[in-house]
């Protein structure tokens, strides 16, 4: 077990402390909710105590109001670090070849799926299957086409022209 498992399992109390406990800052505040519970700091000692203990959700709450200002800081981090992430691999990325040439082998498996509902009998014991399949295929082939036109695909051109007036 870890903090992460901690957080999930508390995030129902105390939204926040959980949130924070899934983060990178999840060991300290960890420990921070193990002192106001008397365990050690490990996250299957901490999991061990709020769940024999009544008052969890009381003591949770009262630990989550008392570091509102902390654990708000902590998200923040946490969210900015993704954010950070995100756009480092939109940079990466940006200008390579690898998702055009995904987008094309996607729309190839899309036609040629089509091809093949139109052309040969499926069995009956075999359809949830090719549902399954199916839906898989189209949900990736609209992930790329969505890079494409919508929102992620404007931002690498927006980066590209703020980039070119430096």
């Amino acid at each position: 077990m870890d903090w992460k498992e901690v957080g999930v399992s508390i995030a129902a109390m105390a939204p926040a402390l959980g949130v924070a406990l899934g983060g990178p800052a999840g060991g300290a505040v960890g420990s921070l909710v193990a002192a106001a519970f008397g365990a050690k700091a490990r996250p299957a000692d901490v999991a061990a105590v709020i769940a024999g203990d009544p008052d969890a959700a009381v003591k949770l709450r009262e630990i989550e109001l008392r570091h509102a200002e902390v654990i708000a800081s902590l998200a923040a981090q946490q969210y900015e670090a993704q954010l950070l992430d995100v756009q480092q691999a939109r940079t990466a990325h940006q200008s390579h070849w690898m998702p055009g040439f995904l987008t094309l082998m996607l729309a190839g498996m899309v036609a040629s799926l089509g091809a093949a509902l139109l052309t040969m009998e499926m069995p009956a014991e075999n359809q949830e299957v090719l549902y399954l399949i199916a839906g898989q295929l189209l949900g990736a082939f609209a992930t790329a086409i969505a890079y494409w036109l919508g929102s992620s695909r404007g931002s690498a051109e927006k980066q590209r022209a703020l980039e070119s007036r430096s």
